[in-house]
């Protein structure tokens, strides 16, 4: 009896098929990984993304950090929707610095925004960071280019 189960347990091994193996084929097709990098920019979970594709959990989880879809966007944030934010986070009293980081826009194109919004120029200015960030300085560089421009601004006739 023994040895039939034993027998049983053979065959069943050899019928199944071998994951490492699978694993790596799937690894290597090139619209499997394509797919994988587009669900992992759509906010799907490595796991998720792994039973999905049949792709070994190590393998999504690394491209997942090398890959890095915190800068692959589908779509560039749209302008009037990242002004609100821009807004509603200054009037919940966030600082400058963790706007533009949570929005990824620089710190005059926030200024405008806010000034756009109604924010006066001296509330502004209350919020600035530290002369020596790099936000602030490179805010000066974008002042100084604007004032070097020779265009005018916008006016209806």
């Amino acid at each position: 009896m023994n040895d039939i189960a034993s027998s049983v347990n053979a065959e069943q091994n050899e019928q199944q098929p071998d994951l490492t193996r699978l694993f790596k084929n799937r690894r290597r097709c090139d619209s499997v990984v394509k797919a994988a990098k587009t669900l992992l920019v759509l906010g799907q979970s490595v796991h998720k993304v792994a039973l999905l594709l049949r792709l070994d959990p190590e393998f999504v989880a690394t491209l997942a950090e090398t890959w890095n879809p915190r800068f692959r966007r589908l779509t560039k944030p749209n302008q009037y929707t990242a002004q609100r934010m821009a807004k509603q986070l200054f009037d919940d009293g966030a600082n400058l610095e963790s706007i533009c980081k949570l929005l990824d826009i620089p710190l005059f194109t926030l200024g405008e925004y806010l000034i756009t919004s109604g924010v006066s120029q001296a509330d502004l200015m209350a919020r600035m960071p530290e002369p020596t960030h790099k936000l602030v300085v490179e805010y000066r560089k974008t002042i100084a280019r604007k004032e070097r421009s020779k265009h005018k601004a916008f006016s209806l006739h």
